[in-house]
């Protein structure tokens, strides 16, 4: 199955999850039925009136048969066979429609499982198939965040697998456990992440939060799925289609030790003229964390910034409430920041210094907020 990696789908082309009967075009089944000879016809229909059989062995048997001949035929024969089984979802019998509904399912479901394992992106080549043009348009999203390699394809390959041929992708990121996590994680960041500028607020906190509070261990990069869940957190924070702030962005990176990205969202806080203070003094805690290179330059340049990084109340290493705020609280600057820095690759204690409330911090190393004299 050949797939084009040229086209690159919007938000109104992605497609949308299929129910059972609109997942395979019926009409397309009455076009390719004649494609096969009358001889096979006549012996699919005899075969499907046989599931009518008053005998239980007889309906089973034929069941297993049409199931072998249509997973492993051509698309022709699997197209006529669900065809007429659709037929005999109005049959008198109970047993009869619950046994076809069965066998469609099975059918769809090994059609689905062998598009899957076929999948083999190109530059060229166009499938004909309504259902193979479906997983394409999926293919061509998730690869858009996590590159087309053979690592791409065969993550992908595990999560359209876990969705089935339904496409739901909630199921693919229904697993918690440790075997489950990559793909866990690739479903939610290359297939459920929007792709647009609009602020989905509330996945976003729900998304923001997980990000937050889980790593992938995407640092060791050791196994082919933690490779391709590290480029699409990477792709996800760079596109942010969530409008996260900067802050955030910092925070997830660093939770997932993505230094490459770190050093990106640091070098473009420095060069963006009138940032936000506490994003500056943010970006200087994040680029020591990953030992950026030019932290060293950064640092002595910031030495003479006296700007206030803004605290709220209820953020003090002391928790100070509105009733004692600002008096007693540490007001970091920028300068501070930087002198801390400093002192830390000297190997001083900044403790000895004067900044007695310094507080140790999971992701930035240390509180912003515990910064000062």
């Amino acid at each position: 199955m050949a797939f084009s990696m040229t086209a690159a789908p919007t938000v109104a082309d992605q497609p949308s999850p299929p129910s059972i009967d609109a997942s395979i075009d019926e009409a397309s089944y009455f076009k390719t039925a004649p494609c096969l000879p009358e001889s096979e016809l006549a012996r699919i229909d005899r075969n499907v009136s046989r599931l009518e059989s008053d005998s239980a062995v007889i309906r089973r048997l034929t069941a297993d048969r049409l199931y072998s001949k249509a997973s492993n035929g051509d698309v022709a024969t699997c197209d006529a066979i669900l065809c007429r089984l659709r037929g005999l979802r109005v049959s008198l019998s109970l047993d009869t429609r619950q046994l076809a509904d069965q066998l469609i399912e099975r059918i769809r479901l090994a059609c689905h499982q062998h598009s899957v394992a076929a999948l083999t992106p190109s530059p060229w080549g166009d499938s004909s198939d309504a259902f193979n043009r479906e997983l394409e348009l999926w293919w061509q999203q998730f690869s858009q965040r996590a590159g087309d390699d053979n690592d791409a394809i065969r993550q992908f390959q595990l999560v359209a697998l876990t969705a089935g041929p339904d496409w739901h992708w909630n199921a693919a990121a229904s697993l918690s456990d440790a075997k489950g996590g990559d793909k866990d994680w690739s479903c939610l960041l290359g297939i459920q992440v929007p792709d647009c500028g609009i602020r989905y607020v509330p996945a976003a906190k729900k998304l923001q939060t997980k990000l937050m509070a889980t790593c992938t261990n995407s640092i060791d990069n050791c196994t082919a799925s933690e490779r391709v869940v590290g480029r699409l957190i990477d792709s996800t924070i760079r596109r942010n289609p969530y409008g996260w702030s900067r802050e955030t962005c910092l925070g997830i990176a660093l939770t997932h030790h993505r230094s490459e990205l770190v050093n990106e969202l640091c070098e473009n806080i420095w060069n963006t003229p009138g940032v936000r203070v506490r994003e500056l003094g943010l970006s200087l805690l994040a680029a020591d964390r990953v030992n950026h290179d030019g932290l060293t330059e950064r640092l002595n340049e910031c030495c003479n910034d006296q700007r206030v990084i803004t605290v709220l109340p209820g953020q003090a290493h002391f928790g100070v409430g509105e009733a004692d705020w600002p008096h007693s609280i540490v007001v970091p600057r920028i300068s501070d920041v930087a002198q801390y820095l400093l002192w830390k690759r000297d190997g001083i204690d900044a403790r000895q210094h004067g900044m007695t409330a310094i507080q140790a911090d999971p992701v930035w190393g240390v509180r912003l907020e515990s910064i000062g004299r």
